[in-house]
């Protein structure tokens, strides 16, 4: 099927903003007495905060009790330093150019909470470029569960077929290929030779390295 859609995802991706959900995450964790090492963070990029938050606090044996008042810290301390100094990553603008110039229907499907997304997005002025914006913050599952991907190309009027994503994470990855979408995947540079993006349709060291040929043949 002819790809006629691009769907990104967020974090990470567009704007750099995985340090600052790193940074966040061990503010609100060192209040129960948690650290995590910035490999067990990467290793649970692309998941919901909820999510996250119940993995660690049952790893540490943390009263999940707690977990309502750990997300609303997080997001808030994220999207404050988002605004606070939040930058795009290398080569979204000549990404957008290739994509604008293939003619595509464009969205954006993120794990992070729509407030959040909106912070982003009034940060970086990239309105523009999104005919539909969802989230997963309120879906039953986020990724690696396909929905909200599948929500997106729904409200663009597209076949999940017919969409090519653009990723940073593994279970934002199986979320696409769940979907049935190809993939584009930008892992974290500590993880680029790893086997497990084999699965991807063309993997990068950075969106700065795609050309519009490598994209134009992925399109067909």
């Amino acid at each position: 099927m002819k790809t006629t859609t691009a769907i990104f995802d967020m974090d990470g991706l567009l704007i750099n903003s995985e340090p600052l959900w790193y940074q966040a995450a061990q503010e609100c964790l060192m209040k129960f007495g948690m650290t995590i090492g910035e490999e067990q963070y990467v290793e649970s990029t692309g998941l919901r905060t909820k999510e996250f938050l119940q993995h660690w606090f049952d790893v540490f044996e943390i009263d999940q009790a707690h977990i309502p008042s750990a997300e609303k810290e997080i997001t808030d301390l994220v999207i404050a330093k988002v605004m606070d100094g939040g930058a795009m990553m290398e080569g979204v603008d000549e990404t957008m150019e290739l994509v604008k110039q293939s003619s595509l229907k464009v969205g954006l499907a993120s794990s992070s909470p729509l407030a959040l997304i909106k912070a982003v997005l009034d940060k970086t002025n990239m309105q523009q470029y999104f005919s539909a914006i969802c989230s997963a913050e309120f879906l039953p599952y986020g990724k690696p569960n396909p929905q909200v991907f599948i929500n997106c190309a729904i409200e663009l009027g597209s076949h999940p077929a017919a969409c090519i994503c653009f990723e940073d994470s593994f279970n934002g990855m199986i979320a696409a290929k769940a979907a049935r979408m190809k993939c584009i995947v930008v892992p974290h540079p500590d993880q680029y030779h790893e086997e497990r993006w084999n699965i991807a349709d063309l993997r990068l060291n950075s969106l700065r390295s795609l050309t519009a040929k490598d994209f134009t043949a992925l399109l067909v």
